[in-house]
């Protein structure tokens, strides 16, 4: 999501949620929290302004994020005609906004006053906050509510939706909180008629809504063309051909053709015979004559290597050379411990699977080895610890509507590719939690993202075509 539209949404929900104080819920607020509507005096006061305010941005937060997903995973990640769409929905609250138009659908909900008796006033105020920030639990004054709200959906961006929902929060919550403790005083009182008796001062508010809104749209249309775009956020470095990634310090590598593997590292550009490199640590290795060959990085030269019919697929590091082969119907991966001289050890077996299912190209850093699991209707991101006597694996992640490929692996940090029904993206997480940052998204379709490399600053990762010819892409992390 690009940084002007997330300002734009931030300075819309803001403006829409401040235009809300003008409603019967809002005044009736100021006059609760403040200290005529309790008997616990300013201490009271400044809690229950406090509990109101987060309680608003988590109502907020949880709207209109929730629209933002609910938009992801019906639609799928915007693109050009979801841009269109949301820009249209926009101008047309603009436009109503600026003609005063009454507010329809209307909701005359009313905040339940016996809260206020039934519970403490903070533990109250932080329910009125909900319902406030939800947006549409109560008396809505601006079409802005349900133009953001449709906005979220037609973008189907989690992190747009959130942006939205905070700001609204905070702009519903931020005049209570001002003008509550100053209920008492006449400089409160003042304020408070003016609000009610002066009605060009909602009118001024809601123009401040259409401006907000028309803002919103124009950055949409103009977001629109590179929404529509195979990729958003990533650069491409001129490496047409390329595929399968690997990364270990300033070094890269990758295949740009069959049986020819190249490492790039200050300028310099080595060719290797062979396929499907990988680096890490003080080591290279590649595929050559149905072995794997295990190299110095900095000299190239051999120094050790394994059979290997049927690999297709390695990672390595300083410790452990791991492989992905295929031996009757079965994908296999297996590793090689790597002693201080470069012999390598007995095999270790860490997964298999029979086909249909599949195993990705693994990644390794330290002690651990990670891999995706393909099943039929489900997918897995696995991490297997080396170094015992028995390895052990656990799921990352799991899903029946996700599938996961292509991760790779920095210090705790990895990178994937999370492919749905719509879209795809890259991901990067840590080897706990939930399935971290995304830093890039397209449409689901040819092209397609595959195998990935984390670096220091950037991600790498495979971008297929139809052909089957590959591309490699960095991407900010």
């Amino acid at each position: 999501m690009m940084e002007p539209l997330l300002i734009a949404l931030a300075l819309a929900g803001l403006l829409v949620g401040a235009t809300g104080t003008w409603s019967p819920c809002g005044f009736s607020m100021i006059e609760t929290i403040g200290p005529t509507g309790h008997t616990g005096g300013s201490r009271t006061t400044l809690a229950a302004c406090a509990t109101f305010a987060a309680a608003a941005v988590l109502g907020g937060a949880l709207t209109f994020g929730l629209l933002g997903w609910a938009g992801e995973a019906l639609l799928g990640a915007g693109g050009t005609s979801a841009y269109g769409l949301a820009a249209a929905v926009a101008i047309a609250a603009a436009i109503a906004e600026a003609r005063g138009a009454r507010i329809v659908p209307q909701v005359r909900r009313q905040l339940p006053i016996g809260w206020r008796s039934a519970v403490a006033m903070p533990v109250a105020a932080a329910g009125y906050g909900v319902l406030l920030g939800l947006g549409f639990t109560t008396f809505v004054l601006s079409y802005g509510v349900w133009a953001l709200m449709g906005v979220s959906v037609a973008l189907g961006d989690p992190t747009a939706g959130l942006v939205a929902g905070i700001a609204f929060g905070l702009g519903r919550a931020a005049p209570i909180v001002i003008l509550a403790p100053l209920a008492e005083r006449r400089s409160g009182e003042r304020a408070c008629e003016a609000m009610a008796m002066r009605p060009g001062l909602l009118r001024s508010a809601r123009a401040g809504d259409s401006l907000a809104l028309l803002v919103v749209a124009a950055v949409l249309l103009a977001s629109a063309g590179t929404a529509g775009a195979a990729l958003e956020g990533a650069e491409r470095p001129g490496i047409d051909g390329a595929s399968d990634p690997s990364v270990a310090g300033p070094a890269l590598a990758y295949e740009l053709d069959p049986g020819r593997a190249i490492i790039e590292r200050g300028g310099s550009r080595v060719e290797i015979p062979g396929s499907d490199p990988a680096i890490g640590g003080p080591h290279a290795a590649v595929v050559r004559d149905k072995r794997v060959e295990l190299l110095d990085l900095k000299t190239v030269k051999t120094l050790g290597s394994v059979a290997a019919a049927g690999a297709d697929a390695l990672a390595v590091s300083r410790r452990w050379l791991v492989v992905r082969g295929r031996r009757r119907a079965r994908d296999v991966i297996t590793a090689f411990e790597i002693d201080g001289s470069g012999r390598l050890g007995r095999r270790r077996a860490i997964a298999s699977t029979r086909s249909p299912a599949q195993l990705s190209r693994p990644a390794v850093e330290g002690n651990t080895v990670v891999y995706a699991l393909a099943k039929r209707g489900a997918s897995s991101l696995i991490a297997a610890k080396l170094g015992g006597r028995k390895v052990k694996g656990r799921r990352l992640l799991s899903s029946k509507t996700a599938a996961y490929s292509g991760p790779s692996i920095a210090g705790s940090t990895i990178a994937y590719v999370e492919t749905t029904r719509a879209r795809q993206s890259v991901r990067v997480k840590s080897l706990r939690g939930s399935k971290g940052r995304r830093v890039l998204r397209r449409h689901s379709g040819p092209p397609t993202l595959w195998t990935t490399a984390l670096g220091g600053e950037r991600v790498y990762v495979t971008l297929v075509g139809r052909g089957g010819g590959g591309e490699l892409l960095t991407i900010r992390r």
